[in-house]
């Protein structure tokens, strides 16, 4: 296939380092996954904070397929979230009521930390109206979650896990007040231009003002492995600083703790651990993980190992629920590309120059 042939003349042409790796246990898996799927299509990217390590398309998947990424919106959005941190812009644990005075009682004492771990009182409500109505904004819709829409039933803010959308809505808004303006334009002037991202945005589900901050994002493959080397270069990428290290530390702490799970997909391997718009594999130290992932229902999966400063996008696009059947796959492949790095992998040359390393800060 094209794809391959590209990347096969890509590696040939990476004189000077050691070894690449092609990863073919992976690919192979990959490859089985979108037969069984019956999907037209999909693409891998495998990267460390040097750069760009492995890279290939297979079926009619080609670098300008652009896809909605649904749940892996999440940590896209939470990105934005940590930059205003470090901005000083808001805090992750301060009340909702001081950004947001319509949000009173309990529903006040929400914190951003909490609405983006699935801990703030809301969940289960991924398919909620307000969040789905394309005929308002973002601030018309939280508008209506604040006057209109109760905690869930039997719940507290901060007292239980509960994967959803409503709270991560909330959090964009307070986002859009304390980050200058409109969600999508901010993100896209404060991360996406600097990092030389040209294909995101929240249009993933159509034409919206509405922005699902949770889950209506598109990308191709390389942009979000652009905001992906952010995270794995210890939160500078495109010779830009655009995190700190203590903002790159908040994605791999734990926010679920023993907290009771009241609801979770399916593929939440337990004890289920959540950070910051992300699921967490592994516990090094307690209370930590090294690895993130933020895996959509069509099937988009990027990851980052933070530990490691390796990350990576597994990309297709399959029906509702498609992720679930190919969660156990994506377990085999990150086993398989951990082993096959830890053989010794080099970036591949070309792509040194549009991520960018930068300084070690």
């Amino acid at each position: 296939m094209r794809g391959i042939c590209l990347v096969l003349l890509l590696l040939a042409s990476a004189v000077g380092h050691a070894q690449t790796c092609t990863f073919p246990e992976a690919t192979g898996r990959f490859a089985a996954l979108l037969q069984s799927e019956g999907l037209e299509g999909g693409a891998l990217l495998v990267g460390d904070r040097q750069g760009i390590v492995y890279e290939n398309y297979l079926g009619t998947y080609t670098p300008a397929t652009w896809v909605p990424v649904a749940s892996a919106t999440k940590l896209l959005s939470a990105v934005r979230l940590v930059q205003l941190a470090d901005q000083g812009a808001l805090g992750l644990d301060v009340p909702v009521s001081s950004y947001l005075p319509a949000f009173s009682g309990e529903k006040g004492t929400m914190t951003v930390r909490q609405m983006f771990s699935h801990t703030a009182g809301y969940g289960d409500d991924l398919l909620a109206p307000v969040v789905n109505n394309d005929s308002i904004t973002l601030a018309q819709a939280v508008e209506q979650i604040a006057c209109c829409r109760p905690l869930n039933a039997g719940y507290t803010v901060g007292g239980q896990f509960s994967y959803g959308g409503v709270s991560m809505h909330v959090a964009g808004r307070v986002a859009e007040v304390r980050g200058g303006g409109d969600w999508q334009a901010r993100w896209i002037s404060e991360l996406g231009e600097p990092l030389g991202i040209s294909s995101i945005d929240w249009q993933g589900l159509g034409p919206t003002l509405n922005y699902r901050i949770a889950g209506g994002a598109r990308s191709t493959l390389r942009d979000y492995g652009r905001v992906l080397h952010l995270l794995a270069n210890d939160g500078r990428s495109n010779n830009r600083r655009l995190l700190s290290l203590g903002g790159v530390r908040q994605f791999r702490q734990d926010n679920v703790g023993n907290l009771p799970v009241a609801y979770a997909p399916p593929n939440a391997v337990p004890p289920v651990r959540y950070g910051l718009g992300s699921w967490m594999i592994g516990e090094r130290p307690p209370g930590e993980a090294p690895l993130i992932h933020s895996l959509g229902m069509f099937g988009f999966m990027p990851w980052v190992d933070l530990e490691k400063h390796r990350f990576g996008v597994f990309m297709i696009r399959g029906d509702a629920g498609v992720n679930d059947r190919a969660w156990p796959v994506y377990q085999q492949m990150l086993t398989d590309i951990g082993t096959a790095f830890d053989q010794g992998c080099s970036p591949v040359e070309w792509f040194d120059e549009i991520f960018g390393a930068g300084e070690f800060e």
